[in-house]
């Protein structure tokens, strides 16, 4: 017996998760192998830059807010288990602070 898939379940939206997909990706292809701290900042914030920068030029994504998109580029970078999310999320505090 299988289970009937959830049909109230909301969709993903394709562009949003695309975003996600790319954040993902780029941050893996960027990412040392040793980041920590100060060096996790610095290029936490260019890659937030990126992104962003990135996100700007989709035209798919221009009705989206700043924290859908934000929301989404998290979202890729954690899912890339690259640096341990308690790290990250202190790196972000910090840069958001």
């Amino acid at each position: 017996m299988s289970a009937a898939p959830n049909t109230n379940a909301p969709i993903p939206d394709q562009h949003l998760l695309r975003m996600k997909v790319w954040s993902q990706r780029t941050w893996v292809a960027r990412c040392d192998d040793h980041q920590s701290g100060v060096g996790l900042e610095a290029r936490l914030a260019d890659f937030l830059q990126e992104a962003f920068e990135h996100a700007h030029t989709q035209p798919d994504l221009l009705d989206k807010t700043t924290a859908q998109i934000a929301e989404a580029v998290m979202a890729g970078i954690l899912h890339s288990e690259t640096v341990p999310s308690e790290e990250l999320q202190t790196a972000l505090h910090k840069i958001t602070s």
